[in-house]
């Protein structure tokens, strides 16, 4: 099946909206709801789910506004409270949080010197950056399936991902050593964005602080992938 993404951004008065191309791979801007009351969302999840049909949407992805230095905003937590709604209103479908900080400098810049155009259309813009930015990195994960590891002596191993799963605005990946299937260990990854576009790879094993989490996440990667998880893991 394939998949098809919504974007979003949440603000107190509006909400911008975005899809991607079937092929998940563009996002374009469709229109910005406008929020009568922060506290009624009624009429906005259905216009939601009237472009979910229309558009046969699978996935959501939605805006999580930090700050740039990477604190989290006071909006973080209505984002958060947003999402739950969101999650319960389209339970079939998951919700994944997306860092603005870089989709909100791009807006700026786009409509620098121009307040008529960016007063109409900065949140529907901001909704196509941030999908975007979901979606180059969704392609950059499915491209790049491999990574290079060196252990304590310097040696260079190729690990290949086997899987990647979104968990709250984290990526984290499945791995397992490219030559040696038969009897490869898979380890589990945290990609983290360094900040220069460039991504560290952080180990998740026993005991690290989100390792049960992620064990659960890929649960069904181990099943479908034939992994026995009490010899493996």
């Amino acid at each position: 099946m394939s998949c098809r993404f919504l974007g979003l951004d949440y603000g107190s008065k509006t909400i911008g909206v975005s899809v991607s191309s079937p092929s998940g791979t563009v996002a374009t801007g469709i229109t910005t709801l406008t929020r009568t009351d922060e506290n009624t969302l009624r009429s906005n999840l259905k216009a939601l789910k009237e472009i979910i049909r229309q558009y046969e949407i699978t996935h959501i992805v939605l805006g999580y506004p930090k700050h740039m230095n990477g604190d989290e905003s006071e909006r973080c937590q209505k984002t958060l409270a947003f999402k739950e709604k969101l999650n319960r209103y389209f339970k079939s479908i998951p919700v994944e949080l997306w860092d603005e900080r870089l989709s909100t400098a791009a807006v700026t810049r786009t409509f620098e010197g121009k307040q008529a155009d960016y007063k109409q259309h900065v949140d529907e813009m901001a909704a196509i950056y941030i999908l975007q930015g979901y979606l180059d990195r969704r392609s950059n994960m499915e491209n790049e399936n491999t990574i290079v590891l060196y252990d304590e002596d310097g040696n260079e191993i190729t690990m290949q991902i086997l899987s990647s799963r979104q968990l709250d605005d984290a990526t984290y990946v499945l791995v397992a050593e490219e030559d040696d299937e038969e009897n490869a260990e898979v380890m589990h990854f945290k990609l983290i964005d360094d900040g220069d576009n460039d991504t560290i790879f952080e180990m998740v094993d026993e005991e690290h602080a989100d390792f049960d989490r992620v064990f659960e996440l890929f649960k069904d990667d181990y099943a479908e992938l034939g992994i026995e998880i009490e010899d493996e893991i």
